[in-house]
């Protein structure tokens, strides 16, 4: 990033903010003592090999480094931490004319799972870490800016807080351990898929401190233990173990199947030499320990009698086997009856690979509210992390507070809306509001019925859609009867929305079409996918699916006053509008709103070469209620910045000068959603710069002076979360959450940015999650008050709900646009060699490391609906 760029970011307003109510909240972070003193950190490569002198595997380096460091070989009274990679310590830990220092150790496996392992491993120095840099960027009155030191700093710093805990417990990523529960607390997901609740900590800079955030978090596990024991949860059955005596059916063989391939285990049938070998599952046969017979000292004799014979005797004999594949030629598979199986613990099951009923559970298992959120973080505080016990926090003087900290929050108004045809003013309250009719409600005339779901009867169909005609007009809508219902294939919806959309009325435009569907099947390859595709892409014209469990469901009605917002909206009418005077940009009387977010995709779909998927919306009047969209497709891989954000932001431009009559705005607020703290400066030299080229040279060429431009990125992506210390201040709808409009933008965050936490939403379930604002480029210099005003009222403006968004509207618009538009992008998939279940251990595609997408291509939408809001 060019220096000139860096020192445009934004600095916090010199006035403070004033408006709202104060209330004290407690908030999940804990002080570092100002007394640390910010010491010299030595660095040290630290490569580990395996006896066959190959790189070992990062957990097998961590158990060689924490072995190393329980037998001190790095010195007495010296603690020196890992993050995976490097050593660091501010001790020194080697010396010498090449500052390399060489161990050998065995290891003795977790769990008795397996045998000894020998390793060989070499630190050699590497360069000094000088954190004082923290010290000046915290500060109040500071010129000290982010960059690579600072994050270099908290990196180390992390490390130092984190690696003691790392090897007590259960571990995900850099931050997160999983305590082991309880048996009797332990959480399942369906199909037997573990849910463990875990804790979370990380350094922080703080308003003239630094602070470490803690907080709880939950990620999947496969279950562990004995096999016999699990099989009920994993095949969701109601079999008793008793039960299992008698064997499985050949679907739940197969389902058991797809579940254990590639999983570890261990067996409580100990080797010859006492040790119980680690073992990888290959498949499960079809046939019983009874039946499975092989080849033993020339006689065939079962796995059942084999093991009798052992000493063992099955007692669940009509099991089939886990088959373990030899890997040296000539030595037969082994079989291993489910009785004497166990499996390993710690092994991840990925979240992205959750179907959508896990997903379900898991949400709703770890909605917590926030008084019993902020007293499982106290109980980690005090009995997992024990910060005054950390030895490696003590080397180098770091003290902790042993409470959480409390804060100041601001809470703001609500703003004031209008709603129906005579503009009757509304006041929200905890973040909702009613509307009995739409300020412009649309004239729906022409619409088709299509459904795809051959088991739902006629009758069903038709009194569900009188209903949602029946709440279109109560709302103000003028409604047509739709067109006779239409059935579909569900493998071919192309045909029945084609017949759909041809048999209206030829004067009129078709305008929508109604899809009732079995299921929502999502993924490219999915019918929600395809229906999209076609209405949108194809025949131009607006569709609203509804599934067939929702049609027989006694909330029908209420589901068709939600949907019909959607409806209205999507069609150019107006639901509610925030009052013109709550849209305060400053001198400015013609501006734009814009949202952007970018869909990147999995980590398995990476490797197989899908691009990022990128959505833009823009706000088209002067109430920002009516938005169009745009998407593109980044043509690099691993890509986080929006390619082609200059010319669509000028495409927007030309589109309000359009609508407004030839005028252009004289403002720009855009916000920005996705972008980690470390990627800012990415985000200035390539987004923000290019669009103050693109904008300077379109109006040049009007011989007009630029819209002034103010860039916002808004993080979800974080831990930080408050709570009131009055009961009375909560939300009265919030499960004790703070109200809605609440700010914080002391103590938590840094003096020096234009930085605040908003929790613009009511939470009645679980504990808030506020967004987290960072205001990066501001020619239009708002004020703090300004800002936070503007941001909280842009929650309430959205046409899919009467609720104030967890986010400002525009970004909720182009998060639900890119997770459209990742289905109107096709690409040429590089092959990638076939892994474990879950993805466990990939093999790197063909071609290796890709940085172009190949043979990418974007489907548009049809320039009939280009223009409204069809991702509404």
């Amino acid at each position: 990033m060019s220096s000139d760029m860096k020192n445009k970011i934004a600095l916090r307003p010199s006035g403070p903010a004033t408006r709202g109510e104060l209330v004290e909240v407690t908030v999940n972070y804990v002080a570092i003592a100002k007394s640390f003193k910010y010491p010299t950190v030595h660095s040290y490569s630290f490569e580990v090999a395996t006896q066959q002198r190959k790189k070992a595997k990062r957990e097998e380096a961590e158990e060689v480094f924490y072995q190393l460091l329980k037998n001190n070989e790095f010195g007495q009274n010296v603690f020196p931490v890992y993050d995976g990679n490097m050593i660091y310590s501010n001790n020194k830990l080697c010396g010498g004319k090449d500052n390399k220092k060489f161990y050998s150790i065995n290891i003795l496996p977790k769990d008795d799972a397996g045998r000894p392992k020998s390793f060989s491993a070499m630190l050699k120095y590497s360069n000094k870490c000088e954190t004082y840099q923290m010290s000046d960027y915290v500060k109040v009155g500071t010129n000290q800016r982010w960059g690579d030191d600072i994050q270099n700093n908290l990196r180390v710093l992390n490390t130092f807080i984190n690696s003691d805990v790392r090897s007590q417990y259960l571990t995900h990523g850099r931050k997160q351990i999983f305590p082991k529960p309880n048996p009797q607390n332990r959480l399942y997901l369906p199909d037997g898929i573990e849910l463990m609740i875990g804790f979370y900590q990380s350094v922080r800079p703080g308003w003239d401190k630094l602070l470490i955030n803690i907080d709880i978090c939950a990620t999947t596990f496969y279950p562990s233990g004995p096999l016999i024991e699990l099989i009920p949860k994993i095949l969701a059955t109601k079999k008793s173990k008793d039960d299992l005596r008698r064997g499985l059916s050949r679907d739940e063989i197969k389902n058991l199947e797809r579940f254990i391939k590639g999983i570890s285990f261990t067996t409580t049938y100990r080797s010859s030499n006492n040790s119980k070998p680690k073992k990888k599952a290959s498949y499960i046969t079809e046939k019983s320990a009874q039946q499975l017979k092989f080849k033993l000292n020339d006689q065939n004799i079962s796995v059942s009698e084999y093991y009798r014979n052992s000493g063992t005797t099955l007692e669940y004999s009509m099991l089939p086997c886990i088959v373990v594949k030899s890997t040296k030629r000539g030595q037969n598979d082994a079989y291993f009856p489910l009785e004497i199986c166990s499996i390993i613990s710690g092994q991840k099951f990925k979240v992205d690979d959750l179907n959508k009923a896990q997903r379900q559970d898991m949400i709703k298992k770890t909605a917590i509210k926030p008084a019993d959120r902020f007293q499982r973080i106290n109980n980690g505080l005090t009995n997992v992390y024990k910060h005054s016990e950390n030895n490696a926090m003590k080397s180098i003087g770091m003290d902790v507070g042993k409470e959480l900290m409390k804060t100041i929050s601001r809470v703001l108004d609500p703003p004031k809306l209008t709603a129906t045809p005579e503009n009757t003013e509304i006041i929200p309250e905890s973040g909702s509001w009613s509307v009995p009719k739409f300020i412009t409600p649309a004239v729906l005339h022409s619409w088709s019925i299509v459904c795809f779901d051959p088991e739902l009867k006629k009758q069903h169909v038709e009194g569900a859609i009188r209903t949602l005609m029946e709440v279109l007009v109560e709302k103000g809508l003028k409604v047509h009867p739709p067109l006779k219902m239409i059935p579909g294939n569900p493998q071919n919806c192309k045909e029945a929305l084609t017949l759909a959309a041809q048999r209206g009325n030829p004067k009129l435009n078709p305008q929508l079409i109604v899809c009732i569907l079995a299921s929502k099947v999502n993924g490219m390859s999915g019918i929600y996918a395809d229906i999209k595709r076609t209405c949108l892409v194809d025949l131009g014209i607006n569709s609203q699916c509804f599934q067939s469990k929702e049609i027989g469901d006694r909330l029908w009605r209420q589901i068709c006053h939600n949907v019909a917002l959607k409806i209205n909206g999507k069609l150019g009418g107006t639901n509610s509008r925030l009052i013109q005077k709550q849209l305060d940009f400053k001198s400015s009387k013609r501006y734009m709103i814009i949202g952007a977010d970018v869909f990147h995709p999995s980590k398995e779909d990476k490797r197989k070469g899908r691009p990022s998927t990128a959505a833009i919306v823009a706000s088209m009047d002067q109430y920002a209620t009516k938005y169009a969209g745009r998407y593109s497709m980044n043509k690099k891989l691993k890509n986080e910045v929006i390619e082609e954000i200059d010319s669509i932001v000028i495409d927007f431009v030309k589109l309000f000068e359009e609508k407004s009559k030839k005028f252009l705005p004289e403002a720009i607020l855009f916000y920005r959603d996705g972008v980690a703290e470390g990627q800012f400066e990415i985000i200035m030299e390539n987004e923000v710069a290019k669009l103050i080229d693109a904008l300077k040279d379109f109006y040049k060429s009007r011989g007009l002076s630029p819209p002034k431009l103010t860039f916002v990125i808004m993080q979800k992506r974080h831990h930080t979360r408050a709570k009131p210390n009055d009961e009375s201040k909560a939300d009265p709808k919030g499960n004790g959450n703070c109200k809605p409009g609440t700010i914080i933008d002391k103590d938590i965050v840094v003096p020096q940015y234009f930085t605040f936490f908003l929790q613009s939403h009511s939470s009645p379930l679980g504990t808030a999650r506020p967004a987290y604002y960072h205001v990066i480029y501001d020619e239009t210099g708002f004020s703090q008050d300004e800002m936070h005003t503007l941001t909280y009222n842009l929650c309430f403006s959205s046409v899919r709900c009467n609720l104030a968004l967890s986010m400002v509207t525009p970004l909720h618009y182009a998060h639900n646009l890119a997770n459209l538009a990742k289905n109107f992008v096709t690409y040429k998939e590089f092959p990638v060699k076939a892994a474990g279940r879950g993805g466990r251990q990939p093999q790197a595609p063909a071609p290796a490391d890709p940085e172009f997408v190949q043979e990418g291509k974007v489907l548009y939408v049809h320039d009939n609906i280009k223009n409204t809001m069809y991702f509404a």
